[in-house]
């Protein structure tokens, strides 16, 4: 397996940056960080930034972080012993998001995935705009019509472990945490959601009541994932994308240890509490 630091942030294309950024900001509460003509992105941690809505057309990404240069060489052949074709990005193209260095291939569902050396870390404290109590950049979620080869792409083009299934929604793991990407099965292909951790119960409770009095839609939970443990609440943000509050995912080297485990293809796997949701990917085998 190849070893990663982690989960670095998400690239998201939308129609309109200032309603983007309002989002974010105001209702989710993300703290803004650099911005430009066409790129805001927002800190949910230590992090420079976690998430970076687009006008510039380059596309949807997810980024992961490698420890050393040489580890991106290891990757690039990896991925290119697997069939796949990743290429360096110009040194002006990692500037702008602010790495050292990035590795850049499409995965099958067509979200560029970037292996990143050296990106920038804020050496500020995070403070949103109100207390939503995140302290994580926690996990992105990614439809897929083909889940079978985007497994085989995260698995053994880049090196993640499968650390549980349900039904053929695959939880992806590259650290101690039970998961930091997730594959769908979908109609569509690209980004789904993401979810970012909140300190406690206590605090995604709240962001539910405020989801409720900002009339808000919420369009899953609150509910608790059958492999992870997490408990989660679910909006729906700039273009689309799923935005999740989630806390009390299981993290520690047992996960490693027992090996992958097979849940039902049932929405009860997604949602163990039985919260309503009309999401697909959400419904399991439902769905079809």
């Amino acid at each position: 397996m190849t070893r990663y630091r982690d989960l670095r942030y998400l690239r998201v294309s939308v129609d309109d940056l200032d309603a983007a950024a309002r989002f974010a900001s105001d209702v989710f509460g993300l703290q803004a960080g650099d911005r430009d003509d066409h790129n805001a992105m927002f800190r949910s941690d230590a992090r420079n930034y976690s998430v970076c809505f687009s006008t510039g057309g380059e596309g949807e990404a997810v980024a992961l972080t490698v420890a050393r240069e040489d580890d991106l060489e290891a990757v690039k052949a990896q991925l290119e012993a697997a069939g796949y074709a990743p290429s360096f990005l110009t040194s002006d193209e990692a500037t702008a998001r602010q790495s050292k260095a990035v590795l850049a291939v499409a995965a099958p569902n067509g979200v560029t995935v970037e292996v990143l050396w050296r990106p920038l870390q804020s050496g500020w404290r995070y403070h949103g705009p109100r207390d939503a109590g995140i302290v994580d950049f926690n996990s992105v979620q990614l439809a897929c019509t083909d889940i079978a080869a985007n497994e085989a792409f995260w698995t053994r083009g880049l090196g993640l472990r499968v650390s549980d299934w349900a039904g053929d929604a695959a939880y992806l793991a590259l650290d101690e945490a039970h998961h930091r990407v997730v594959l769908y099965p979908s109609e569509r292909d690209g980004i789904l959601g993401a979810c970012w951790e909140v300190d406690e119960k206590d605090s995604l409770m709240r962001n539910w009541y405020f989801m409720q009095k900002s009339q808000l839609p919420v369009l899953a939970g609150p509910d608790r994932q059958a492999a992870s443990g997490g408990i989660y609440v679910t909006t729906r943000g700039p273009r689309g994308l799923l935005m999740s509050y989630i806390t009390e995912m299981e993290k520690g080297p047992q996960i490693e240890a027992r090996g992958p485990r097979q849940f039902a293809d049932t929405a009860r796997s997604h949602g163990i509490w039985g919260s309503m949701t009309e999401q697909p990917e959400f419904l399991g085998g439902e769905m079809r």
